[in-house]
């Protein structure tokens, strides 16, 4: 039995960025070859917008679960790279509505077979054949626990009883 398989799950969070890091890596690897101009980390406000069009920057950092200042560095970053336009919002001026532009618009006809691609071979990686073990289902339902309490929070009150 290898480290990881006997520490359990203790060691979770750093088996979990390990798997993250391959995962963004071989992705990486995989726009490389292919010759398109993409970062993994940039695939969620790509992809939201995608699905849900022009938002502000108040929206993607609560549809991506990030701060409004996290938000506000991938849209800036993605604005000099010249792939997405920020507008006033006509109602509030102090609002910023984030879109695509003709060449992200591009670029996002070029990713979304790769997507679809990606897609399917990691549903082949964690369904074998047999009924499986549902990742995403089990990560969503994570996620929401989490969202409820602090975990750390119950840890340490464990901890003083």
């Amino acid at each position: 039995m290898g480290f990881y398989e006997e520490t359990g799950i203790l060691i979770l969070g750093t088996r979990l960025k390990r798997l993250s890091e391959r995962f963004l890596s071989e992705v990486g690897k995989i726009y490389e070859k292919l010759d398109i101009s993409f970062e993994p980390a940039w695939f969620p406000l790509f992809f939201l917008l995608h699905k849900k069009g022009s938002l502000s920057v108040t929206e993607i950092a609560d549809e991506l679960n990030v701060s409004q200042p996290g938000a506000s560095q991938i849209v800036s970053l993605l604005n000099r790279k010249g792939l997405v336009a920020m507008e006033a919002d006509s109602f509030d001026r102090r609002r910023k509505i984030v879109s695509f532009t003709s060449e992200g618009e591009e670029l996002l006809s070029e990713l979304i077979p790769v997507w679809k691609t990606l897609e399917s071979s990691m549903f082949e990686l964690f369904h074998d054949g047999s009924e499986g073990f549902d990742v995403v289902r089990s990560f969503n339902q994570l996620e929401q626990k989490l969202n409820k309490f602090s975990f750390g929070d119950s840890v340490l009150d464990k901890l003083k009883m």
